[in-house]
């Protein structure tokens, strides 16, 4: 009978240590996997910042202030653009998604996100060699929300410029998002002539998607 009682409490004793070390593992392993996710994400962020700043040069000061859309502007623009008179100067064009749009001169007055697709005051014209062409639009679903299409697209796709009786062709090769914090960084290759569209990230009140098309 003694020596029954001792198997017992040396099961018990072994059933209670498995559960203890049970109870350790996962107390510990938790927080321990968090930090692990964690340090790997920063990791990769950190090695998508050297792959993107090993190939590229940065813009930092493109002004994007305007870009959030409001009901009130919205109704503004759709009743000013009735009385609007302009002349457009140019045109993009992106067939994935049946966008084509045209574009006023950077001095017009309509050259602003409320009335029109909007060439950005830091923005080259697509004629400039190795320039950077600009494009800003509000994305959503209201009247003036002239990129409202742009998540759909993919790397590959392709786009048009149409100005000065010349058309431009560019590839898609870029798409990264940015905090709205009034102005968005611009990563791209400075021998090459570029097109950038930005607008705000669909589904997203805090980000801002950057495209970045490559002349082909």
């Amino acid at each position: 009978m003694q020596r029954k009682n001792k198997n017992i409490k040396s099961q018990l004793f072994k059933v209670g240590f498995f559960f203890l070390i049970v109870g350790v593992i996962i107390f510990f392993s938790t927080p321990m996997k968090k930090i692990k996710e964690e340090v790997f994400e920063e990791m990769r962020l950190a090695i998508f910042q050297l792959n993107i700043n090993s190939e590229n040069i940065t813009i930092s000061d493109v002004n994007t202030e305007n870009l959030e859309v409001t009901q009130e502007n919205t109704e503004i623009a759709e009743e000013n653009d009735k009385k609007a008179t302009y002349s457009y100067i140019g045109q993009l064009s992106i067939p994935t998604i049946n966008l084509k749009r045209g574009f006023v001169s950077k001095e017009s007055r309509y050259n602003n996100i409320n009335y029109n697709i909007t060439i950005a005051n830091e923005a080259d014209y697509p004629d400039v060699p190795m320039g950077n062409f600009i494009l800003m639009a509000h994305s959503g679903n209201a009247y003036i929300s002239f990129f409202d299409k742009l998540y759909k697209l993919q790397i590959g796709d392709e786009a048009s410029v149409s100005y000065n009786a010349t058309t431009y062709n560019y590839r898609l090769t870029k798409i990264y998002n940015q905090a709205k914090t009034g102005t968005v960084a611009i990563y791209r290759n400075p021998t090459i002539k570029t097109l950038t569209l930005i607008t705000c990230t669909h589904n997203d009140d805090y980000n801002q998607t950057i495209y970045i098309f490559e002349e082909i």
